[in-house]
């Protein structure tokens, strides 16, 4: 998350903080998509299941989140979705549920 999105994540009551989550994450998808010159014909839809934890990056205290979703978007796994992905952050992989 940018800081504009984290000071809102942090104001926000839980099904405000559930709808910025979702939007975040269909953005980022789309611009997978994008990066990848995918066509997409449906609406992505996504059901989110995460916790908020907090970590460390470059010795700073940061928010993040664990846990998982579903899409109607079929995703690659060990793709990174979001910020700092080339350092490991956002790693997707399927899980059989």
């Amino acid at each position: 998350m940018n800081q504009k999105n984290i000071d809102n994540y942090n104001a926000a009551d839980e099904i405000e903080k559930d709808e910025l989550l979702t939007k975040i994450l269909i953005g980022n998808i789309l611009s997978m998509a994008k990066y990848l010159d995918c066509r997409i014909e449906d609406k992505i839809r996504v059901k989110l299941d995460v916790k908020p934890i907090r970590v460390n990056f470059k010795g700073k205290k940061m928010a993040g989140f664990k846990g998982g979703f579903k899409s109607n978007f079929n995703l690659p796994d060990y793709f990174g979705l979001g910020k700092s992905v080339s350092r490991g952050f956002g790693t997707v992989k399927r899980c059989s549920l």
